[in-house]
Order: structure tokens, then C-alpha cells, then sequence
């Protein structure tokens, strides 16, 4: 299931009617656009983010991790999307030129922001 074109609203605040899912595809799509600052609508101030290359326990932390090595804007395909209330699991694959990243993504939402994020994807160096 492709991502493009699924987002509601017109890309401002996180509308509070969207669900959980809603809002974890959405971070998803504008990370794979490269739209650092439509993220940091998303994110709690408070945010933490645990991942393979990172470990932040703030919005302003994340978002300068990324303005210094921000997403490359590449296709993003959604393989698998479950939640349960304030919690959803994302698979999806980054589809970068030079390959394809698969990515898993557990997001915790506390009302319309992302509060916690937990990431996991092969970093492709070995061992």
C-alpha cells in the first residue's frame, strides 16, 4: 500500500479528529519527503526516541539530529500498520536509490502529538 496522497488536513497542526494511525502514517510520509518541519508538528515537546543511531528525550534534540543529517526524500511503502488506542506499529519500506530500507516504528501518541517513537532498521553496516 503506497503512502502518497493519504494525508487529511492541509499539512498544519495534527488534526485531533485523525487517529493514531492517521497521525503514525503521516509522520511516516513526511519523513520520507523530507519534511523536517511538518514533523515537528507531530512531535510531543517532550518526545523520546529511541532507534539504532539515536537516543533523544526532546522535540529540539530530534529535530537537530535531523537538520544534520536530514531523511532523503525517497518513496515510502506502508507493509504493515496495527494499533491499539494510543499505540501503533508501522512497517514500511524506505525505498532510497540505492536500496530499499525496511523499517519498523512503534509510536505512542499522548492526544494528537507523538510522545514516544521507537525505531528499528538495518543500519547496513555489519556487525
Amino acid at each position: 500500500m503506497s503512502l502518497v496522497g493519504q494525508e487529511g488536513g492541509d499539512g498544519g497542526e495534527p488534526a485531533t479528529a485523525l487517529s493514531s494511525r492517521e497521525r503514525a502514517l503521516a509522520f511516516v510520509r513526511r519523513f520520507a519527503a523530507g519534511d523536517v518541519d511538518g514533523l515537528a508538528l507531530l512531535l510531543a515537546e517532550d518526545v523520546r526516541v529511541v532507534g539504532p543511531q539515536l537516543d533523544v528525550a526532546s522535540r529540539a534534540d530530534y529535530l537537530a539530529a535531523l537538520q544534520a543529517d536530514p531523511p532523503r526524500p525517497a518513496a515510502a511503502r506502508a507493509l504493515s500498520v496495527t494499533g491499539d488506542g494510543d499505540t501503533v506499529a508501522v512497517f514500511w519500506e524506505y525505498e532510497k536509490p540505492e536500496r530499499a530500507v525496511t523499517v519498523a516504528q512503534l509510536f505512542r501518541f499522548r492526544g494528537a502529538r507523538i510522545a514516544e517513537m521507537h525505531l528499528v532498521f538495518d543500519t547496513g553496516t555489519p556487525a
